[in-house]
C-alpha cells in the first residue's frame, strides 16, 4: 500500500479534530451552561468550547458561583447576575443558539442589560427564547391574585420593537414572555414560522393580543395567563393548527372566541363565553372556576356537554348549594378519564352539598375507565359516620362494564361520601384497584391554609377501614393511612378555633 499524499493526510486531519470538536460541542450542549464554562479548564484545548453552547439557560441556578465545601449558598443579587449574564454572552461565539434562557427577577431598570439579550437572541437566530423576569414560581401568580396583591411592585421592563423585527420572524419556533409589558410596532409582520407562545403576567392589549394571533399562522400551542389587561381574547381569522389552548385565570376576562378547533383546552377563571370554530377535535379538557358552580351541573348542561369526542375531564369547582339535574339520555360516550376536583362548602355548622349525587357520574360515562373524586370539605362541624347517625342510603343499582380504577382523596368519613364509595364499589363490576385517602389532593394550591383539616384524618381512615373495606369482596380496596404532617399542637388549635367560631 502506498503513502497517501501530504494534502490527504492533512484533510484527513483537519477533519478527524472537526469531528473531535463537533462531538465535544454536541456533548457540553447536554449540560447546564455553567458546568460546560467550568470545563474550560481542562486545557487549551477545552478553553474555547463551550462558547459553541446551543441551550443558554440563564437563571439563578446557572449563574451562581460554584459551591464551595461547607458553605451556604449565598443570594444572588440582580446586578450579581447581570454581570455573569454579559460575560457569559461576551464570550459566547452567538451562533445558531436553539434555546435561550432569561430567568431571574429583573424590571425595567435593567432595560439596558436585557436590550443587548435581546439583541444576542436576534443576532445568534435562537429559535426558543424565554424571557421569565418574575422572579417566581408560576403557582405565586394565583396566590397573589387571591390576596389582590402584585409581587412586583417596579415598572415591568418593555420588549423592544427590534425582537418582533421581519428578520427575527424567520427563526423563532417558540417565545415564552412573564412579567413583561408588550406592545407590537406598528410595521408588525408577524412570526411566519412561530409554533408556541406563552404570555404570563404580561401588560398587553386586546388589540396586540388579536394582532400577534393573526400574523402567527403556525401556531399549535398557546397560553395566555394572569395577564390582568386582557378583556377579550378574539381570533376571527383562522388558526388552523392550534391545537393546545391555555387561559389561566386572567382576572378581567370577558370572552374567548377563537375561528379554530383545539384538541386540548386548560381553562381557569370564572365562567366566560367558550366559543371556537369547532370543538369536533377537542378530545382533553380541563376547568377551574373560581365562582361557586356546580360541577354536576355544568358537566351535563355547560361546555362538556357539547364535546362530542371527550376523552379526558378534569373539573375543579367549589359547592354551596346542592343542585339537581334532570335525568335524561345525555351521555359521555367516549370519556374514558374523569377527574373531579369538588370543594364542598357549609355556611356555619350546615351543609348543603351531597356527594351522593355524583353516583350519577356512572350512568353518563358508561365507558369510563379511571375515575378521581378530589374532595375538600369545608365545614366547622362534621361528623364521621358511625351506625348511630342512621342506615346508610342505597342508589338504584347501575352496573358500569368497564370503570377499572378509582382514587377517593379528601376522604373524611362523611356520611354521603362513605355511600359514594360503597355505590361505586358494588356497581364497578370490573373494578381493578380503588385507593381511598383522608389527606386533601385539590390542585391549583386551593388548600394552602387546609392543614387544619388534618384533625379528620384517622376519622376518614376509620371510616373507610370499618366499612368499606367490610364490603369489599374482590379485594381491590386500598385504604391509605396518613399521619398529619403537622404537630399535634398545630390540630389541637385548629379544633380550638372551629368551636370559637
Amino acid at each position: 500500500m502506498g503513502f497517501l499524499p501530504k494534502e490527504e493526510k492533512c484533510r484527513k486531519f483537519h477533519f478527524a479534530i472537526s469531528r473531535w470538536y463537533e462531538i465535544l460541542s454536541k456533548i457540553l450542549s447536554l449540560l447546564p451552561i455553567n458546568d460546560a464554562i467550568r470545563t474550560s479548564v481542562l486545557s487549551i484545548k477545552w478553553k474555547y468550547i463551550w462558547c459553541n453552547h446551543t441551550n443558554l439557560s440563564l437563571n439563578k441556578g446557572t449563574m451562581r458561583k460554584p459551591h464551595v465545601k461547607g458553605t451556604m449558598w449565598r443570594y444572588l443579587r440582580d446586578n450579581e447576575f447581570v454581570t455573569r449574564v454579559n460575560m457569559v454572552l461576551r464570550q459566547h461565539r452567538g451562533m445558531e443558539v436553539e434555546h435561550m434562557e432569561i430567568k431571574f427577577r429583573l424590571h425595567g431598570k435593567h432595560a439596558e442589560h436585557i436590550d443587548r439579550w435581546v439583541d444576542f437572541s436576534i443576532a445568534s437566530k435562537t429559535k426558543e427564547f424565554v424571557i421569565d423576569l418574575s422572579g417566581q414560581d408560576k403557582n405565586s401568580f394565583f396566590l397573589d391574585l387571591s390576596c389582590r396583591k402584585r409581587s412586583v411592585t417596579e415598572e415591568p421592563y418593555n420588549l423592544p420593537s427590534q425582537l418582533f423585527s421581519p428578520t427575527n420572524g424567520l427563526y423563532l419556533r417558540c417565545l415564552e414572555f412573564t412579567t413583561v409589558s408588550l406592545k407590537l410596532p406598528a410595521d408588525f409582520k408577524g412570526f411566519v414560522n412561530l409554533k408556541s407562545l406563552s404570555l404570563v403576567d404580561v401588560s398587553i392589549t386586546d388589540e396586540d393580543v388579536h394582532c400577534m394571533l393573526s400574523k402567527c399562522n403556525l401556531l399549535e400551542s398557546l397560553e395566555i395567563s394572569y395577564c390582568r389587561t386582557v378583556t377579550r381574547i378574539r381570533m376571527l381569522h383562522p388558526l388552523d393548527r392550534l391545537k393546545h389552548l391555555v387561559v389561566d385565570i386572567c382576572p378581567i376576562l370577558k370572552e374567548i372566541e377563537l375561528k379554530c378547533s383545539p384538541t386540548t383546552l386548560k381553562y381557569s377563571g370564572t365562567m366566560v363565553p367558550l366559543i371556537f370554530a369547532s370543538i369536533s377535535r377537542l378530545t382533553n379538557l380541563s376547568i377551574l372556576f373560581l365562582t361557586y358552580q356546580s360541577a354536576l351541573s355544568y358537566l351535563i348542561t355547560g361546555f362538556p356537554s357539547t364535546l362530542p369526542r371527550l376523552e379526558t375531564l378534569t373539573l375543579l369547582c367549589a359547592e354551596r348549594e346542592r343542585t339537581i339535574v334532570p335525568e335524561g339520555p345525555f351521555k359521555f360516550t367516549y370519556l374514558r378519564s374523569l377527574r373531579l376536583e369538588l370543594v364542598f362548602s357549609g355556611l356555619g355548622n350546615t351543609r348543603k352539598t351531597d356527594a351522593l349525587d355524583y353516583a350519577y357520574i356512572l350512568k353518563i360515562a358508561p365507558f369510563m375507565e379511571t375515575l378521581e373524586f378530589s374532595m375538600w370539605i369545608k365545614c366547622l362541624q362534621q361528623q364521621p359516620y358511625c351506625e348511630e347517625d342512621g342506615e346508610l342510603r342505597i342508589t338504584p343499582p347501575h352496573q358500569h362494564a368497564h370503570l377499572k380504577s378509582v382514587r377517593i382523596s379528601g376522604f373524611f368519613g362523611c356520611k354521603d361520601q362513605l355511600e359514594l364509595a360503597l355505590h361505586i364499589l358494588r356497581n364497578s363490576t370490573v373494578l381493578e384497584k380503588m385507593v381511598i385517602t383522608p389527606k386533601v389532593e385539590i390542585s391549583n394550591d386551593l388548600t394552602y391554609d387546609c392543614c387544619c383539616e388534618e384533625e379528620h384524618y384517622v376519622d376518614g381512615y376509620r371510616v373507610a377501614t370499618e366499612f368499606v373495606l367490610k364490603a369489599d369482596h374482590h379485594n381491590v380496596v386500598d385504604v391509605v393511612r396518613v399521619e398529619p404532617e403537622f404537630a399535634e399542637t398545630t390540630v389541637v388549635e385548629a379544633r380550638k378555633r372551629r368551636k370559637t367560631k
